[in-house]
C-alpha cells in the first residue's frame, strides 16, 4: 500500500473515531516542536490562518491518542507538512488537542 493510501486510511479511522467537543475548533498548523513530557506529550504549533489565532503555542496531546498524534506531529516535522488539529483554545494555558491529522500537499 502506498504511503498516501496508508495515511488516508489512518485519517479515515481517526475521523470515524474522533469526536469534536463543544467549543472545539479546527486549525491548520505548522508543528514547531513535538515530544513526550513526564506526564503528557506536548506540541508547539503556529496557526497558518491569514490572521493566526496563536503563534508558537504549547498544547497537550490527548492521553488516549498521544502516541498516534505524536507520530503525526513528528511526520509533519520531518516532511515539512502541516497538521489539522481539533482543540478548544479556551481550555486553560495548555489546551488539549483531541484530534490531529497530517495534511497532504503544501
Amino acid at each position: 500500500m502506498s504511503l498516501c493510501r496508508f495515511l488516508l486510511a489512518g485519517l479515515l479511522l481517526l475521523l470515524l473515531q474522533g469526536q469534536v467537543q463543544a467549543g472545539s475548533e479546527w486549525f491548520t498548523c505548522k508543528v514547531e516542536l513535538a515530544g513526550p513530557g513526564s506526564n503528557f506529550s506536548f506540541v508547539t504549533l503556529t496557526d497558518q490562518a491569514e490572521t493566526p489565532a496563536f503563534v508558537s503555542k504549547w498544547f497537550i496531546l490527548s492521553p488516549d491518542k498521544s502516541r498516534s498524534m505524536l507520530a503525526v506531529a513528528l511526520m509533519a516535522i520531518s516532511t515539512d507538512k502541516r497538521v489539522v488539529v481539533v482543540v478548544d483554545l479556551e481550555d486553560g494555558n495548555y489546551p488539549e488537542i483531541s484530534n490531529m491529522f497530517l495534511q497532504a500537499g503544501q
